[in-house]
């Protein structure tokens, strides 16, 4: 009870929404400023209807309770008996990598012999669409953002867009407002209440919502004209209406442009063409991807929405729908985005994502029930439990494994033959999914950018430290990726 009225006593950041010159109001799209309790509702309806789904809470009593146990457990094994502690510890994180290169061997053999969705049927009855579109000083993509929506092969009276708008944000207020629109477009304004966060501008959204299907595009997004039909088409197909969203594959239009550029684009190669067809095949939950997620509106009003305290609230969002009884699936036609090209920005990147998945199996942890709780379990440890310890461990391990491979004929050091044989493994697998998703999406690389992946694999861990670092001191604040530049 204690752990219910903490989430109903947090606080909202206050402050009334910047004003908006009224010449806003007179072109270009239809403009709306929800009402204060909306938003409220918007930024703070999940942790009050079920508080155990939201990261608002933090860690609960129990989920405290048993860190300090195992933390006093491991201390006083360290303590006295040093050797079998780092004995069991070896053994763990051992067993829990090689079953990791397993499941990852498995759905290497899946995502090679599973067929493309086919495609949407000509003449199909088409529902009303909303695609909800946030942006936060992204004024200078915009252009871009709606030739993009513009080109879309979808019945125009039938779309319903919403542009989720931040009402500081003058200078994307102003060039949205500037857009030549038609009536099916709409800006809306969110006044600063709760966190400034994407998900909470996407509830906003949700509210206004008319179509029977829903579906996600950011700033830099430009989605294959046809991907709404065959989302609709998978829908329709759906013989017992549970197929709560389908997900797009997501790849970069500026893969090219440098080393990590390229990793970045094999790795999601590997991870949309690869991975998320063979688990939709194995019929497990999976992380969903930021954008080009595709839901029934009614499965999102069923799990309340995006958790605005999640700063990786796709992943988490799979897994709550997937706890209610849905159904996840793919999609061929892909979204392309604009990779990070420099480092710094990959950090900041990717430690709102490591962070996120902290939150996430934090969240996932504290109520493990549900539909489908032991495939939820199961694929949350292979995807965010693999990226998560990984991160932790990827260069400590690297740097063992180059020493022991260095300073072995001076030192007589020599890495255990399993210990070797299972790098090889987990090299050997990654490579192949980078290999074969790099094919399936079309990537242009060498066999130097799979080597290369030795490289790029140990940045996990320099991302890694920020995160632990962001989730003790400022939990909710989203790490904003600047675009277009």
């Amino acid at each position: 009870m204690k752990d219910l009225g903490k989430a109903r006593a947090l606080r909202r950041d206050g402050g009334a929404a910047l004003p908006v010159p009224d010449a806003f109001f007179r072109r270009g799209a239809q403009v709306r400023r929800p009402p204060r309790s909306a938003i409220a509702r918007a930024a703070g309806h999940l942790h009050h209807t079920d508080p155990l789904a939201s990261a608002a809470l933090g860690l609960t009593r129990p989920q405290r309770a048993a860190l300090l146990g195992a933390a006093t457990y491991l201390a006083g094994l360290t303590l006295l008996a040093p050797h079998a502690m780092a004995v069991m510890l070896h053994h763990f994180l051992w067993l829990f990598f090689a079953a990791s290169i397993l499941f990852r061997a498995i759905v290497l053999v899946l995502a090679v012999t599973t067929a493309p969705p086919k495609p949407p049927r000509p003449g199909a009855r088409l529902p009303v669409y909303t695609i909800l579109i946030p942006l936060y000083q992204e004024s200078a993509v915009l252009d871009d953002l709606f030739a993009a929506i513009s080109a879309l092969n979808y019945p125009k009276h039938k779309l319903d867009i919403k542009l989720l708008l931040e009402a500081g944000d003058r200078q994307t207020i102003s060039a949205a407002t500037a857009l030549q629109a038609g009536a099916h477009w709409e800006i809306i304004l969110a006044a600063k209440l709760g966190p400034t966060t994407k998900p909470k501008a996407l509830n906003a959204g949700l509210a206004r919502a008319r179509g029977e299907l829903v579906t996600i595009f950011d700033a830099e997004d430009r989605p294959h004209p046809d991907q709404l039909l065959h989302a609709a088409h998978a829908f329709a197909q759906d013989g017992d209406g549970r197929l709560g969203c389908v997900q797009a594959p997501l790849g970069y239009y500026n893969a090219g442009r440098n080393w990590l550029t390229r990793q970045f684009a094999l790795e999601y190669a590997a991870h949309f063409h690869v991975l998320l067809p063979a688990m939709t095949r194995l019929g497990l939950p999976f992380p969903l991807g930021g954008t080009s997620n595709h839901f029934r509106r009614s499965a999102l009003k069923q799990v309340h929405g995006w958790d605005p305290y999640n700063v990786t609230e796709d992943a988490d969002l799979g897994y709550r729908l997937s706890a209610k009884g849905w159904r996840l699936g793919v999609i061929a036609p892909p979204t392309m985005e604009e990779a990070v090209s420099r480092l710094r920005p990959w950090k900041r990147q990717r430690s709102r994502w490591l962070k996120g998945y902290l939150q996430t199996l934090g969240v996932h942890m504290r109520r493990p029930a549900g539909c489908n709780a032991l495939a939820g379990a199961f694929s949350m440890a292979m995807t965010l439990g693999t990226s998560v310890f990984a991160a932790l461990g990827h260069a400590s391990f690297s740097i063992l494994i180059a020493a022991g491979l260095l300073l072995s004929p001076w030192t007589g050091m020599m890495l255990r033959p399993a210990d070797m044989a299972l790098a090889l493994a987990g090299f050997a697998i990654g490579g192949a999914l980078l290999h074969a998703g790099g094919q399936r999406a079309g990537v242009r690389f060498t066999v130097w950018d799979i080597l290369g992946a030795v490289l790029y694999w140990p940045l996990q861990s320099w991302a890694m430290t920020k995160a632990v670092h962001d989730l003790f001191k400022r939990p909710f604040h989203w790490e904003k990726t600047q675009h277009g530049q």
